[in-house]
């Protein structure tokens, strides 16, 4: 059974998940316009070259064009904030998905954010082999750097496999694997990478893109098929990447004040900021002014 199939009703007494879908549609919609005022431009541009028309002669419908496909990127952006809010709204509002008590969006995340940066906070403070030892991995002796990531993929995933747990252990993995890109498949130089991110402001960057990743897993779940049923799998691709792509942009903006290396993960101010972060990043996907 597709994903399409999964969609739920979302949050009692909030909008029907049919806003949010209808906003993705027409998002998908401005790329096929896209493209058929570029076929329509390519088409037009081979008739004036058989013509042997003069340069002068062509700039009427160039700038025509022009106006077009700026009218079409800017409804394609307000169908990605609609998509935004509308995610918002189907999950019952900021504070209850930053919260985590939200039915629909929010607490998975929360859950995996946490033990991500606890993960990592033990790297900077204790190393890589103890804080390994210590979440059931054992010796790292005789064990291969492949090793060492397959079993944090595990780790960093939830069991539970509902929408909300795959968007955050999706979210999670592509971080590890981030990482793990950068590290040349050596434990020593992966351990540095983790202290470098704790010790400097990196680890924030990080938790902000997962939390990214994650709503944007979300909307990938809830309706990439449905697109590529309706629009074909060119459209699909191109409407998923251009939202992702959004979300991450925006989120780079973000520039908490405090540090978060002097957060004890392991207690409730952890708790806290990162819910506080959480609900940033939501905010400024929402567009919220306060």
């Amino acid at each position: 059974m597709g994903t399409t199939q999964r969609i739920n009703p979302g949050v009692k007494h909030q909008p029907n998940w049919g806003d949010l879908s209808n906003s993705i549609t027409q998002i998908a919609k401005t790329f096929e316009q896209e493209k058929k005022l570029e076929d329509e431009e390519a088409k037009e541009k081979e008739k004036e070259t058989k013509k042997d028309e003069k340069n002068d002669d062509k700039s009427p419908l160039l700038n025509d064009n022009s106006k077009q496909f700026k009218k079409i990127l800017d409804r394609r952006t307000e169908h990605i904030n609609s998509a935004f809010k509308n995610l918002v709204k189907t999950g019952g509002g900021r504070k209850a998905i930053s919260s985590g008590k939200s039915s629909s969006l929010g607490k998975a995340g929360l859950k995996s954010a946490g033990k991500l940066v606890s993960f990592f906070s033990s790297v900077a403070a204790n190393g890589i082999d103890k804080t390994l030892t210590d979440i059931g991995f054992g010796s790292l002796k005789g064990k291969s750097f492949k090793d060492v990531i397959d079993y944090l993929l595990i780790y960093c995933s939830d069991s539970n496999q509902g929408m909300d747990e795959t968007a955050a252990n999706k979210a999670s993995c592509e971080i590890m694997k981030e990482i793990a890109a950068q590290s040349d498949n050596d434990v020593n130089k992966y351990q540095e990478l983790i202290k470098e991110l704790v010790d400097g402001k990196g680890l924030e960057d990080t938790l902000c893109r997962f939390l990214g990743l994650y709503i944007f897993e979300h909307l990938s779940q809830r309706f990439e098929e449905k697109i590529q049923q309706e629009k074909k799998e060119d459209i699909s691709k191109q409407t998923f990447k251009t939202i992702k792509n959004d979300i991450l942009g925006r989120i780079k903006v973000l520039n908490q004040k405090r540090k978060v290396s002097k957060i004890d993960w392991n207690k409730t101010e952890g708790k806290v900021e990162i819910e506080k972060i959480f609900n940033s990043v939501i905010k400024i996907l929402y567009n919220e002014k306060n």
